[in-house]
């Protein structure tokens, strides 16, 4: 079984022990969202390159099980970082200059419920992330690690209107994982990357109906 299989169904196993012990309360939602986006400098020896932040937005569904003040949710989300720029003043090797970033993203949230109103409910959440990510750059892409894992913190309200329920979050992803592989080949040469991190500011609202 691979890490991403076995990282995901943890999780579920968490859920039906805990749902076998509190009355839960499951439902599905859809979410959509800003995300702006920081990829770390790319220091490889005598070449490196820094970058632009970069802004763009993610869209997907999420599994949300309540268990009174504890919440478990897991989520399927296309997040798309727009265009990764360099802002380095020295040449920069062409390959890694300019790239586009798109990433599946499965998050595994942990929601803690603060005290509440009847309509208004807010809630902490953390937990890891894991993403597959792409590149329309076939440098890059055929450079990028298969499986990226950051740690993911945020803060929420749970809103009630007529049958509706809003999620408004904000969430931050700390990169835990490298970006590109240890080591990659640039004009012709290989060479031996440093740890390269992309670290995110999400705004997103999820709706369940």
């Amino acid at each position: 079984m691979s890490r991403l299989s076995t990282s995901l169904v943890t999780p579920f196993c968490l859920v039906l022990l805990l749902g076998g012990t509190q009355r839960s309360y499951a439902q599905i939602g859809i979410a959509v969202g800003l995300n702006y986006d920081n990829v770390s400098d790319l220091d490889a020896g005598d070449f490196s390159a820094s970058y632009d932040a970069a802004s763009g937005y993610h869209v997907g569904l999420f599994y949300d099980l309540s268990l009174g003040t504890i919440g478990l949710r897991l989520g399927a989300f296309y997040r798309d970082l727009g265009d990764i720029e360099s802002t380095s003043d020295i040449d920069v090797a062409e390959e890694v200059e300019n790239f586009d970033l798109t990433m599946i993203d499965f998050p595994v949230d942990i929601r803690l419920n603060l005290t509440a109103t009847p309509l208004i409910h807010p809630y902490v959440l953390f937990g890891p992330v894991f993403s597959v990510p792409s590149s329309g750059v076939d440098f890059i892409d055929n450079n990028l690690e298969s499986l990226l894992v950051t740690g993911n913190v945020g803060i929420g309200l749970a809103v009630n209107i007529g049958g509706i329920s809003l999620f408004p979050e904000f969430r931050y992803a700390i990169g835990i994982t490298r970006l590109l592989k240890d080591r990659i080949e640039i004009g012709g040469v290989e060479v031996e990357t440093e740890v390269q991190r992309v670290n995110s500011t999400m705004l997103r609202l999820g709706v369940i109906l």
